[in-house]
């Protein structure tokens, strides 16, 4: 992927292979503004005015696509309070998988801005505005989710299967997404893509030998955090045998995160906090969350943070922490839903509490769901007892992105899709 450049000093963008591009210089020579002035104005924007601005003359529309620029908007979404991302999966074979969105004052997006993709499709993970999509036939698709374009990704040498372990992750350092796939007990099975390339490629297997002869199966959904992708194994021997195994999506190296005390669980869940990693250890009648976070990833340095949730059991009975944002507060989830969704954000320093509400898709109706495990919801029949549908909602940090992920000649369906 492109770096991005920075401007000169008469104004002109200078991308990443050198060249000098004028930003904006059709308006700039119209209305005396200067140059740079334009882009830092452009780059304030949210990614669906931008999507609806590549419409106003060529100048613009190649600006807005220029990896210059796509990195100077990066830097301001960075900047601005994250939005909660919500995905919302059901089991109903009529159902696609659907992205709901709140900004960090709780507030709704649009409904068209709600993003659906093809039922029978799970999201691998999320890095910096995009989602990985695998779906039921083992295919993969890369989604921006601030400009709703996607692109597929080539197949592997050796095809996906469910044996496989995906993941995906972005490297800051060299500004790039990767997947990362491989098959823990077997040889030279180490696989990744890196999207704006056009091939897999095998990385060397000798530094990832630290599952040895025991056998281990994936354990909750993995989690990148500043350039690390982790997540939980399970032992197949020792039921409560569980590893922390991260992936480093810069340096390409695998190894297991020692985290001390012997604190992970059945029970305990990844999620990031302040900006990093956090593992919840255990709660105290689900009011006092226990907490370790890893400080420094290089030289293993974890803190201890008690936090305390001030909801009343007949508020919510079972509350899951969802993660910090960017103003600090704790996103806190609810057990149940029905026509909406009940979102709260505690203050970690006071007692303030605020709640918001999203609604679901239409399709989720009116009735109940109530959480059976974790994150899992089911809704049932009149009488209380057969499942009708099942789901799974999962919270997310979303960062607006624009990066392009087509060619121009591919982009135009997209552009006029959200200008409507």
């Amino acid at each position: 992927m492109d770096n991005g450049g920075a401007t000169n000093e008469t104004g002109a963008a200078k991308s990443s292979d050198g060249r000098e591009t004028e930003i904006g210089g059709d308006q700039a020579a119209g209305y005396h503004i200067p140059q740079e002035l334009v882009a830092e104005i452009l780059a304030k924007l949210p990614a669906k005015s931008l999507m609806r601005f590549r419409c106003v003359c060529r100048t613009w529309s190649s600006l807005i696509r220029d990896p210059f620029f796509v990195k100077l908007h990066q830097n301001q979404s960075l900047k601005k309070p994250c939005k909660t991302g919500i995905l919302v999966s059901s089991k109903h074979q009529l159902s696609n998988t659907y992205f709901v969105f709140a900004d960090h004052e709780g507030k709704q997006s649009f409904e068209e801005d709600t993003i659906s993709i093809p039922k029978s499709s799970n999201v691998l993970g999320f890095a910096n505005g995009l989602a990985c999509i695998v779906n039921d036939k083992y295919d993969l698709s890369v989604y921006n989710l601030s400009t709703h374009e996607s692109i597929s990704i080539p197949l592997p040498p050796q095809k996906v299967s469910f044996q496989d372990h995906l993941s995906f992750g972005f490297d800051p350092l060299a500004n790039e997404y990767k997947i990362v796939k491989f098959r823990v007990h077997e040889k030279e099975q180490f696989e990744i893509f890196t999207l704006g390339t056009k091939r897999w490629r095998r990385i060397n297997r000798k530094h990832y030998n630290f599952y040895g002869d025991m056998k281990w199966y994936d354990f909750k959904d993995p989690i990148c955090v500043n350039g690390v992708v982790y997540w939980m194994v399970k032992s197949m021997a020792e039921s409560l045998k569980i590893h922390l195994h991260s992936f480093d999506v810069h340096g390409e190296k695998f190894q297991q995160v020692y985290v001390p005390g012997n604190v992970l669980c059945l029970f305990s869940d990844l999620i990031q906090v302040e900006g990093c990693l956090a593992v919840i250890q255990d709660s105290e009648c689900r009011k006092t969350f226990k907490l370790k976070m890893l400080r420094d990833y290089r030289n293993n340095v974890w803190i201890q943070k008690i936090i305390d949730i001030q909801l009343s059991p007949k508020v919510v009975r079972y509350p899951t922490l969802a993660g910090t944002l960017g103003t600090g507060e704790i996103l806190i989830l609810d057990d149940n839903f029905s026509g909406f969704f009940r979102l709260f954000y505690s203050d970690m320093g006071s007692t303030r509490l605020r709640s918001a509400e999203i609604t679901m898709p239409s399709f989720f109706g009116e009735k109940k769901w109530k959480r059976y495990y974790a994150n899992h919801f089911s809704q049932t029949g009149e009488d209380g007892g057969s499942w009708l549908y099942s789901a799974s909602i999962f919270s997310f940090h979303h960062v607006e992105n624009i990066l392009p992920l087509k060619e121009d000649d591919q982009f135009e369906d997209t552009v006029v899709a959200a200008v409507r």
